[in-house]
C-alpha cells in the first residue's frame, strides 16, 4: 500500500497541471495578501480573512486537478495495470483518495506560506481563531477530496472534469444565495421564514460548499467549527463508502 501511494504521489508531483496549480496558488496567495494590505484602510481586513480566502479557490482548483488526474489514470490504463499486478480495488481507491488529499494540502500550503510569513508584517499577527479554522479545514478538505475521488474514479469520461467544475460553481453559487437570504432582515418582505430558513441553515452546515463558505469568516451563517468539522467528516465517510461500493462493482476495461 505504501509503495502504491508513493508511486501515485510521485506521478501527481510530476504531472504538469498539478505543478501549474501549485504555482497559481502560491502567486494567488501573495497577490491576495498584498491586495488586502492595499485595501486595509477601506476594509476591516485581518490576517484571518486574508489567510482563509483560499478555501473557495481551492474548491475549483482541486476539482480540475483531482478529477482530471483520476480520469487520466483510467484512460492511460494505469488503474487496470495496478489490478493486473495484484493490487486490490480497495487499495487503488484508498491510494488515490490519500494522494489527492495530500495534493490538496500541498496546494493549500503553497497559498498559506506568504500569508503566514508576510501576513504578520503587513496585517498583524494571526490569532488562535485562524489555526482553529485551518484545523477545521482539514475535515472540510477531506469531504471535497472524497467527493472528487468518487466522481473521478466512477465516471471516467472527459466531460466529467468540466461537469465537476461547473457543478462546484453552481453549488457554491447556491450556497452564497442561501447565505445572502439568511442575512435579509426580519422586517423586509423577502425575509426567509421557517421552515425554509432551517433548511438553508442545515444545507450550509452539511454541504462542503456551505462549510467552505463559512470557514472564510465573512458569511452571515457562522456555525461552531466543531459542527463543520463533524459534518465534513460525515460527508467524507459517506462518499468513501459509496465510492468503494461503486468501484468494487465497476467494470474496468
Amino acid at each position: 500500500m505504501r509503495r502504491l501511494i508513493a508511486a501515485d504521489m510521485a506521478r501527481l508531483w510530476r504531472w504538469r497541471p498539478f505543478r501549474l496549480g501549485g504555482a497559481f496558488m502560491a502567486v494567488y496567495g501573495l497577490c491576495n495578501l498584498l491586495l488586502h494590505f492595499a485595501l486595509e484602510d477601506r476594509q476591516d481586513v485581518g490576517p484571518e480573512v486574508a489567510a482563509m480566502d483560499f478555501v473557495i479557490t481551492m474548491v475549483y482548483v482541486q476539482a480540475l486537478i483531482a478529477v482530471s488526474f483520476l480520469n487520466g489514470d483510467h484512460s492511460s490504463g494505469g488503474i487496470k495495470n495496478k489490478l493486473v499486478i495484484g493490487r486490490t480495488r480497495g487499495e487503488v481507491y484508498m491510494s488515490h483518495l490519500l494522494v489527492q488529499y495530500l495534493g490538496g494540502l500541498i496546494l493549500a500550503a503553497l497559498y498559506l506560506l506568504p500569508a503566514l510569513l508576510l501576513g504578520p508584517l503587513l496585517l498583524g499577527g494571526p490569532g488562535a481563531g485562524l489555526f482553529a479554522r485551518l484545523g477545521c479545514y482539514l475535515a472540510v478538505l477531506l469531504s471535497f477530496t472524497a467527493i472528487y475521488t468518487l466522481v473521478g474514479l466512477l465516471l471516467p469520461r472527459r466531460w466529467v472534469t468540466t461537469a465537476g467544475f461547473a457543478g462546484a460553481f453552481l453549488l457554491m453559487s447556491c450556497c452564497a444565495r442561501m447565505d445572502a437570504g439568511l442575512a435579509i432582515p426580519r422586517t423586509a418582505p423577502a425575509y426567509v421564514k421557517e421552515p425554509l430558513r432551517g433548511v438553508y441553515c442545515l444545507f450550509l452546515d452539511v454541504s462542503p460548499m456551505g462549510e467552505a463558505l463559512q470557514l472564510i469568516g465573512t458569511s452571515f451563517r457562522q456555525s461552531e467549527l466543531w459542527v463543520l468539522a463533524v459534518s465534513g467528516l460525515g460527508v467524507a465517510m459517506i462518499a468513501v463508502i459509496l465510492g468503494m461500493i461503486g468501484f468494487l462493482r465497476m467494470d474496468i476495461d
